[in-house]
């Protein structure tokens, strides 16, 4: 049992932590606003929040940090949830309201916004698997209706935040998870496998949202029955000015349907191994909607500190070889700064660059194996001309992958690519 009271205190110790991103060479930063702490209570705006948060902007401003802002981070307040939160079109507007008003608290101060983190991920742990809130267990009915109020809610914000004073200069966009699934073989005993990791896929991955993104249309569909929901937006493709990309690997499924590997890839402390080239591919996939994208979250859960320094190596190198290739890719953020709460996992996974233990026996102290993006941060260039000109310069010495298989192979790290399983990787058809 973890107690999320103890915790590392970023309200509060903002100035340290903003400083030790400095040191790592980073020019921008990634952070929700949290709705409860600003109206706890419906139509009652804590002013202390809103201060606490120009203070936060503050000290960005004055270590040279871009700030992107997160309006929902799997979290809301109560009374927004006593009143049915995104299960109901009617919660629409107030969902609107707080990101109109968080644009006019801090609208002038603040480029980038998200208006949500990761919807798939939130409906299928708090809608399917029942291990975060709501803790609905298997309700795919339910998971269906209240992802699709979500994205409703993020058209509308985008429009009503684009209307307000200010707004034409503000850049919106939508971050979301990128997991694919796939069974382990082909045999017969990977016949279940195969059927969950297409609806793994389909569900927590990304065909419905990318479905969404590519035309407007919402469709959710069911085992046995096929299509359950089907809108099409009148007004045809959703608004956004840029996507965010939460990519840390692909599941692969033994056919007793627990996590595996291929080959001689590494597991991380998670469920899924270090897969670099699935990064690569999910830059490729979201590139078809033809808006910047930012690699909002990538990491390693690793509490050795043994794999974290090759895993950011060849990742890096993934999106350095997107860049390469004309993808426009915008910025690179790790997740996370500080070892922290992992939600249904507590402070068991170790994903931050500095360590952190919640008995106080370790604050805030270095990782080694961070350094690799420490040295990247602070030797590349922050222009995409000149962080071409970079990549194709390296290319022609170490290769189109800038020797990261190589890398890969020497710790250990094997990759499996497309070419080493004979199934598409994230690419499947439900009927």
């Amino acid at each position: 049992m973890h107690n999320i009271d103890t915790n590392s205190d970023f309200w509060n110790r903002y100035k340290e932590d903003i400083g030790l991103a400095k040191q790592l060479g980073c020019t921008s930063f990634r952070f929700s606003i949290e709705w409860a702490r600003v109206e706890p209570k419906r139509g009652c705006i804590d002013p202390s929040a809103v201060q606490r948060y120009h203070d936060i902007l503050d000290c960005l401003a004055e270590n040279g940090m871009e700030p992107n802002a997160t309006l929902h981070h799997f979290v809301h307040p109560g009374w927004f949830e006593e009143l049915g939160a995104f299960t109901k079109d009617a919660n629409i507007p107030i969902f609107v309201g707080w990101a109109a008003k968080a644009f006019e608290l801090w609208g002038d101060r603040i480029k980038l916004w998200a208006t949500f983190n990761e919807p798939t991920c939130y409906m299928f742990l708090g809608w399917i698997v029942g291990i975060a809130p709501p803790a609905h267990f298997v309700d795919l009915i339910g998971a269906g209706k209240m992802l699709q109020i979500m994205l409703k809610c993020h058209t509308a914000a985008y429009h009503a935040m684009r209307k307000l004073p200010g707004g034409e200069k503000a850049q919106i966009g939508l971050v979301s998870h990128h997991i694919t699934f796939l069974a382990r073989g082909n045999g017969i005993l990977y016949g279940a496998a195969k059927s969950m990791a297409n609806w793994l896929t389909y569900w927590w991955g990304w065909d419905v949202v990318d479905h969404w993104m590519l035309t407007g249309e919402f469709k959710w569909k069911l085992p046995l029955v096929g299509d359950w929901i089907v809108e099409q937006d009148p007004a045809g493709k959703p608004p956004c000015d840029w996507w965010g990309i939460n990519y840390y690997s692909r599941c692969v499924l033994h056919w007793s349907l627990q996590p595996t590997n291929f080959g001689k890839e590494v597991m991380t402390d998670m469920y899924y191994p270090v897969y670099p080239d699935g990064l690569y591919h999910a830059i490729k996939r979201s590139s078809a909607y033809g808006i910047p994208m930012y690699i909002t979250e990538t990491g390693i859960a690793d509490a050795l500190d043994d794999r974290r320094a090759v895993m950011i190596d060849a990742y890096f190198k993934a999106v350095l070889r997107a860049i390469g290739d004309g993808y426009d890719v915008r910025g690179f953020y790790y997740w996370t700064l500080l070892d922290n709460f992992e939600w249904a996992t507590g402070y068991a996974m170790k994903f931050g660059l500095y360590a952190w233990e919640p008995d106080g026996s370790i604050d805030r102290t270095f990782k080694e194996g961070s350094r690799p993006l420490v040295r990247f941060y602070k030797t590349l260039p922050d222009t995409m001309p000149e962080l071409k000109a970079v990549v194709d310069k390296a290319r022609e010495q170490l290769g189109s992958d800038l020797w990261a298989r190589r890398e890969l192979e020497e710790e250990g790290l094997l990759p499996v690519t497309e070419e080493d399983v004979d199934q598409p990787v994230g690419v499947f058809a439900i009927g």
